[in-house]
């Protein structure tokens, strides 16, 4: 592994990432557990309120809580400036969560009151969070792609809670804010495509070559890749701003249209060049051993394309399942395995360098590889691969066995995948 340009020494506090990542997979288990409970139902529209809170659950319970404790982390050791007052983190977490807990209560549950309370929680929580790293990338010594990427991907963060958070209104008793297809396009577009593929990608740059030995991609590359995500992330929020100012006219249906046209030079950086330069690095690896951190990360680049595919498919088709399973295919299979993979070399790096790295070379000592041995990795992996298939079979066939099955399924991948950061975690001989 190579550790030049790191600033391992600016490394937060154990436990501010480690309280993120650590409760990640519990909303695996309980997404999954709602959808064996459910089944058919759970997939058969994107607009039941049992379909919000698993989709929530995978957005915000899963992938933003892992993305949280990573950008404290890399702000600090990948850009060079740590994070100022670092313990708020602990009352972020806090607030994150129990709110996160509080709004997929209320909307699965049809509670009014426990969405107004989730919505004042996590307002302080996304502002705590977003205005010191903040503060810390602007006054990185660095300005580099990946510092740039976590800005952009930062901003985007802060959009996509802000239209989340005004969209929840309309499910604590108030009105809804405006066009709901028009909300919810803008809502995933900058969501799914800047904030979490803008920060997928800006990581990317770092954490592949770094835990793989493989060459990086060409700068001029990265440079486009970045600026068509921020591009395709930003400019549907331009579309919703001149849908207010009325210079898109009165049709909700067109200024939709318009705003999900307007995300294609995401769609095509995060979801089709991107994928392909990683894995051509990727197979240029210098380090040749079989690593199963690859397995995750193969696979959600192949899914990427596959993502952009059907979300095609979703925006020329009225039929439901094409939405459903593009929602699928980005939480479980694209993102959901990079940040899985991610977290199987992230958690036990971190671990090894608080407590063991002082000692390294001692008799006894593990390595930072011993805290994840491979064969539990590898079992992971057939667990998450497995959840995929079958909830993918499950949404094209509308099957209510196999969704039961899918969800049954992502609950041993929870379980799964919260033993071994425990089990990296509790380590300390």
């Amino acid at each position: 592994m190579k550790t030049e340009g790191l600033s391992l020494e600016n490394a937060p506090p154990l436990w501010v990432p480690l309280s993120f990542f650590a409760t990640a997979p519990l909303a695996l288990i309980v997404a999954g557990s709602l959808l064996a409970s459910y089944g058919e139902y759970a997939i058969g529209t994107g607009y039941a309120s049992i379909t919000l809170a698993i989709a929530h659950l995978g957005t915000l319970g899963f992938l933003t809580l892992v993305m949280m404790g990573a950008l404290y982390q890399l702000t600090a050791v990948v850009a060079g400036s740590p994070v100022g007052r670092i313990r708020v983190g602990h009352a972020v977490y806090a607030l994150f969560v129990i709110g996160v807990v509080g709004l997929i209560g209320g909307i699965a549950g049809g509670s009014p009151r426990l969405v107004f309370w989730a919505i004042a929680l996590i307002t302080p929580a996304v502002l705590l969070f977003v205005i010191p790293i903040a503060r810390a990338l602007h006054r990185a010594p660095a300005r580099n792609e990946t510092v740039i990427g976590m800005m952009a991907a930062l901003l985007a963060f802060f959009l996509t809670a802000l239209l989340g958070l005004w969209m929840a209104h309309g499910h604590s008793g108030m009105r809804f804010p405006g066009p709901r297809g028009l909300f919810i396009q803008v809502h995933l577009s900058v969501g799914l495509l800047g904030w979490v593929g803008g920060l997928i990608v800006a990581v990317s740059w770092q954490v592949v070559p770094l835990f793989n030995l493989s060459p990086p991609v060409a700068p001029a590359a990265r440079r486009w890749i970045a600026g068509l995500a921020t591009a395709g992330a930003l400019l549907p929020v331009v579309v919703l701003a001149l849908f207010y100012a009325g210079a898109l006219g009165d049709s909700d249906a067109r200024a939709s249209q318009i705003a999900a046209v307007a995300a294609l030079p995401a769609v095509v950086a995060v979801w089709g060049i991107h994928p392909l330069v990683t894995v051509r690095s990727l197979h240029a690896r210098r380090r040749r051993r079989a690593d199963p951190s690859l397995l995750f990360w193969n696979t959600g680049l192949l899914v990427a394309p596959l993502c952009a595919l059907v979300a095609a498919l979703a925006y020329v088709s009225s039929a439901p399942r094409w939405s459903v399973l593009l929602g699928w295919l980005v939480l479980v299979g694209w993102a959901g395995m990079i940040l899985h993979g991610m977290l199987g070399r992230i958690v036990p790096f971190l671990v090894w360098l608080h407590r063991f790295a002082p000692r390294a070379g001692e008799p006894g000592v593990p390595s930072a590889r011993d805290l994840l041995p491979d064969a539990w990795e590898r079992g992971c992996f057939a667990l998450h691969a497995a959840t995929l298939a079958v909830g993918a079979l499950a949404i094209a066939l509308r099957s209510d066995p196999l969704a039961r099955a899918a969800g049954a399924l992502l609950v041993a991948t929870g379980v799964a995948l919260f033993a071994v950061l425990a089990n990296a975690a509790r380590r300390r001989s």
